[in-house]
């Protein structure tokens, strides 16, 4: 028996180096089967290691690292350490390497060929050694390193002449002629596959014959030579079809796509690039992948629990032995760390309490010295520019330019400003947004429209590159929208003319992993780890673009979503910043997404309206008018913000409850609104307006395509002061807004000036404006004296903000709240000193003053008058 199993082992190589890969698996299966009934586990391990090497040369990764990891398992079980055994495992080993190998996981098998490499030269074998060292000079050849390639080449040939091995000469020529080839030495290349091309020819490995074969055609081609490059081809394509080789067979077919091509062939080349494409799907492809990995962790598993098993054993006898030695051990252990542990805690606590105040003070430090610097710039441009446009004549295009630098500066400070708050109320745990669960895939497609037009303008080629079309996860999509903002903007400011930048999205096991790829300078090591320190800029900023908080930023988004941030130089690829977030979220409320698509229409949509309100604005301490534009139209929106834009504050909304918090919040002096849009259209919003007491006095023009008298009146009847109809003439709309404003103007001044002049009550008002007022002023008069009387008190018993109590104030009567109060502190004195013969300090304390003298200097300021003069001039 044991001389037929060596017969058919015998008789399975000599059919495997004839290529007879089907007969070779017939025989070697045979030899299995009867070292299996004798029980002979070495015998088994060769038969199995045997079958696994012909499933690898025909491609079917599979079966062969099936029988490669049996083959590895039963010999981690034998006890023996023999010639034979130790070899037999290197044979497993190096089987699973070229495995690894062909399914392109470089890492793993370089150190599955290290590990075999090192028992080869136990061994002392040189045929073993040359194939290790090829293998690893291969990896290295694929990783571009190809100084340390052609040395392990170089070791590998000298072992391959040791060993006196034809095959492995041919095949150290063979990567020879690979490395001279990918640096463009095509002559060099050529004469080094022609040495392995005869030497393997005529020999019954068919296998290693067609590699120097296909070699030479491929590299004909490139040398302008079809015609030869086409017989070397005919030949290598009947030989791989003899002996079934899927590798062989894709390789050749792409040189026969490239061959056609060139022939102007487009249909047979066509035809010749998706058979390779098939054959080469064949080998690689995903089923392979799992199983192998599934195998290996299989064995991983076996071999530790062996391991664990000899670990307990020996632990049980030790602890038989040292039981009571280790008893009164661990009780004068405990003794003295009870005793060093509460010294330590002491000097710890303090140690910590002293460095926790030296560490706030350096934060505290530390920030206010980089907001500093970060305002400093763009308050530094801003006034040199106003200087220099008031000290200088300037012609209109520099006053353009000038203007255009100062909008940019202060759109920066508030960009910044906005960064700022949101990073706090991160950090605060005060952010609260809704998730959502949906495919994520579909979001990130949307986001990235917005670049494409100007990534093409730069001359940037965007790629989104997902697994698949469809990948389910729980996810926040306006933090999502933001860090991919921050992350292409980053990525866009980075990359040249001509360049790429890649988005790659895939599951990573429970995670999702994001990846954004960009060609250009890589980020010097010694930066990568302060990158996403707040205020850090790396040296090749060389433009100073941004202000170091956009990736800090990004990162307290990601790790709000229970992520992580990583950013890595890759080698010919540029910067990569990979982002991983779970797939599923425990213990929240999600909505489903396709309900959240208008959510998200609604942050594209607002982002587009702050890009255009970025642009269009004047600065935020205007005095010029404000104006709220609710409508969900955006180039509508964009039309209406380019009419008023540089005379008027624009801001904007998408919708009728959106223009109600951005009203409440902003107190425009006139709104503008459509009739039609989703949730509360522009009926409901006028009503609301005019039925709150904060907004009522604000004017409204609503911009519809609503052309009817019906709906005409019904706006009318809710309150609109206008109503233009679409397509609207822009000189009627500016008419109408100038109008408006003024009117609204007009009626303020001329309470102001009333409310002077003591006549308050001459001047008409709207019946809502004047409830307003006489409420105001009853609060005031009942807590003239009270000397917590402030803009807090009132706001509050008002049921405002103190903002909005000034913004309300102001947009009648001119006056802020604190203003209003004193206003109406000295109406009362005069009345008291023209009607009662009072003492000055007591009017004084009735109206609110605890300090005579300080009454009087304000009484005298307004009135050019003191409270006694005043008492003694006749009144009409």
């Amino acid at each position: 028996m044991y001389g037929q199993v060596a017969t058919y082992g015998q008789l399975g190589k000599v059919y495997r180096e004839n290529a007879s890969f089907d007969d070779a698996i017939q025989y070697h299966k045979k030899g299995l089967e009867m070292a299996t009934q004798m029980n002979d586990t070495l015998e088994i391990v060769k038969a199995l290691n045997n079958l696994g090497t012909n499933y690898r040369r025909i491609g079917i990764l599979t079966e062969a690292s099936e029988y490669h990891f049996r083959a590895l398992g039963l010999i981690e079980k034998m006890k023996g350490r023999t010639y034979d055994i130790k070899k037999n495992r290197l044979v497993a080993m190096n089987g699973i390497g070229n495995i690894y190998l062909s399914l392109g996981n470089n890492n793993a098998a370089e150190r599955v060929f290290r590990n075999s490499l090192a028992g080869e030269k136990e061994l002392n074998s040189a045929l073993g050694q040359a194939i290790n060292t090829a293998n690893l000079g291969f990896i290295f050849e694929s990783r571009e390193e190809y100084d340390s390639a052609y040395i392990y080449f170089k070791q590998s040939l000298s072992y391959n002449q040791q060993a006196k091995s034809d095959l492995g000469i041919s095949l150290c020529y063979n990567h020879f002629g690979n490395l001279h080839e990918k640096k463009g030495e095509l002559d060099e290349a050529l004469a080094n596959y022609h040495k392995a091309y005869d030497i393997m020819k005529g020999k019954s490995d068919h296998w290693h014959w067609l590699e120097s074969c296909i070699s030479m055609a491929r590299v004909l081609l490139k040398l302008n030579n079809p015609a030869l490059a086409q017989t070397y081809l005919s030949q290598a394509r009947k030989t791989a079809r003899d002996i079934n080789s899927f590798e062989h067979l894709s390789a050749i077919h792409k040189l026969d796509y490239i061959y056609f091509l060139g022939q102007n062939d487009c249909q047979r080349a066509l035809e010749s690039y998706i058979q390779s494409q098939a054959y080469a799907d064949s080998v690689k492809n995903e089923e392979s992948i799992n199983h192998l990995q599934n195998l290996r962790i299989k064995y991983e598993i076996e071999k530790n629990a062996q391991e664990i098993d000899l670990v307990k054993k020996n632990f049980i006898e030790e602890q038989r032995n040292k039981r009571i030695i280790l008893t009164v051990s661990i009780l004068i252990l405990l003794m003295t760390c009870s005793a060093i542990a509460f010294l330590w805690y002491a000097l710890r606590m303090r140690s910590k309490t002293n460095r926790t105040l030296r560490q706030v003070e350096q934060i505290r430090t530390g920030f206010f010295t980089n907001i500093t610097h970060e305002f400093r710039t763009p308050l530094t441009v801003i006034l040199g520019l106003v200087e220099q446009m008031r000290n200088n004549d300037v012609s209109k295009d520099e006053t353009e330019r000038y203007l255009n630098s100062i909008q940019r500066q202060g759109n920066n400070l508030l960009e910044l400003v906005n960064q700022l708050l949101d990073m706090s109320k991160l950090m605060a745990k005060a952010d609260r947004k809704q998730w959502y669960r949906g495919n994520i895939v579909a979001f990130i497609r949307m986001t990235l429209d917005s670049y494409r037009e100007y990534a093409c303008s730069q001359y940037i080629n965007l790629l989104f590159i997902p697994e698949s079309n469809t990948i389910e996860m729980d996810f926040i999509p306006e933090y999502f929208n933001k860090i991919m903002r921050n992350l292409l903007s980053n990525a866009l400011k980075y990359t040249p003319a001509n360049g790429i930048i890649r988005i790659e999205m895939k599951k990573d096991k429970s995670l999702l992993r994001l990846q954004v790829f960009n060609t250009g300078n890589e980020i010097p090591e010694e930066e990568i780890p302060r990158l996403f320190d707040t205020f850090y800029q790396g040296s090749n900023n060389e433009k100073q673009i941004g202000t170091g908080i956009g990736l800090p930023y990004t990162r307290q988004m990601v790790e709000s979503m229970n992520g992580n941030i990583k950013v890595y130089n890759k080698k010919g690829e540029g910067v990569v910043f990979s982002v991983y977030i779970p797939l599923d979220q425990d213990s929240i409320e999600r909505l489903p997404w396709s309900d959240a698509t208008n959510v998200t229409e609604q942050i594209r949509g607002k982002n587009d309206l702050e890009k255009i309100q970025v642009k269009n604005n004047v600065a935020e301490n205007s005095l010029s008018p404000s104006i709220l534009i609710v409508e969900d139209n955006l180039d509508i929106s964009f039309y209406i913000s380019t009419l008023l834009k540089g005379k008027y504050h624009l801001n904007y909304a998408s919708d009728g409850k959106e223009g109600i918090d951005k009203a409440k919040n902003y107190m425009p002096d006139l709104i503008l609104t459509d009739l039609m849009m989703p949730g509360m259209d522009g009926y409901m919003l006028c009503h609301e307006i005019r039925q709150s007491e904060i907004l009522n006095h604000i004017p409204i023009i609503i911009i519809t395509a609503k052309s009817s008298d019906a709906d005409r009146i019904r706006g009318l009847e809710e309150g609109a002061d206008a109503y233009l109809i679409k397509p609207f003439n822009a000189e009627e709309l500016l008419v109408r807004v100038e109008k408006l404003l003024e009117q609204r103007r007009q009626l303020r001044d001329k309470f102001s000036k009333a409310l002077q002049e003591g006549s308050a009550q001459n001047v008409e008002l709207s019946s809502r404006d004047r409830d307003f007022l006489n409420r105001l002023t009853s609060i005031i008069h009942s807590h003239l004296a009270d000397k917590d009387l402030n803009a807090d008190f009132i706001a509050d018993k008002m049921c405002m903000s103190r903002t909005q109590l000034n913004r309300k104030i102001r947009s009648i009567a001119d006056y802020t709240a604190t203003t209003y109060i004193l206003q109406i502190r000295m109406e009362k004195a005069k009345r008291l000193l023209a009607s009662t013969e009072q003492a000055i300090g007591d009017i004084a304390t009735t109206c609110g003053f605890e300090d005579t003298s300080y009454f009087t200097r304000v009484f005298k300021q307004m009135f050019n008058v003191t409270p006694s003069q005043y008492r003694k001039t006749p009144k009409l």
